[in-house]
């Protein structure tokens, strides 16, 4: 009976100003939102496997001499870095957890274009290297299409929050000049 009543209060909870799903507790993540996290994981997952394979055709190039093997190693280290945070998405039950694992996997995704971006440039100013910048180039189209399929259904939620912040900002900035220019 103390069961089924900690469970009708915790129903009626709010979560950030909208009502619990009936026999959902507040911290788990709702249906629509889970189908929306599989997808997520499915694109970190394979953004993971591509990036490995990548790396693998990178030393591959080469021969696989020691001189490329940090290609293997980095596409290596991006599987499994990018494999934990799909782990995270697909098995995280919490909002909190999941969500931490969404805004990793694209921040690390960010990152990686970044510097995707900055080496390809590097390597194409050089002749002898054009090889690695066709590489670069390669892998920052496949992370900005991993980062593009990431965020597109992150933006959309993220954006009435970001809004509200900046209102909240935003006046706390208006009030502080009314107050100095009252004085």
């Amino acid at each position: 009976l103390a069961q089924a009543i900690s469970a009708h209060k915790r129903s009626q909870e709010p979560l950030r100003g909208r009502p619990v799903l009936a026999g959902m507790p507040p911290k788990k993540l709702p249906p629509p939102l889970r189908k929306t996290a599989d997808k997520l994981a499915l694109y970190a997952g394979c953004y993971a496997v591509a990036m490995a394979v990548l790396g693998a055709v990178g030393a591959a190039t080469h021969s696989f001499e020691k001189k490329a093997m940090h290609s293997l190693y980095g596409g290596l280290g991006c599987f499994v870095l990018m494999s934990v945070c799909s782990a995270v998405i697909r098995f995280g039950v919490e909002r909190k957890v999941v969500f931490a694992g969404v805004m990793s996997s694209l921040v690390f995704e960010l990152i990686f274009l970044i510097v995707f971006l900055i080496q390809g440039f590097r390597s194409f100013r050089s002749p002898d290297k054009l090889g690695r910048a066709a590489l670069f180039a390669l892998n920052a189209a496949v992370t900005g299409v991993a980062l593009g399929l990431g965020a597109a259904p992150v933006v959309p939620q993220l954006a009435p929050v970001l809004k509200r912040k900046a209102q909240g900002v935003m006046m706390q900035m208006w009030a502080k000049k009314n107050m100095k220019a009252k004085k």
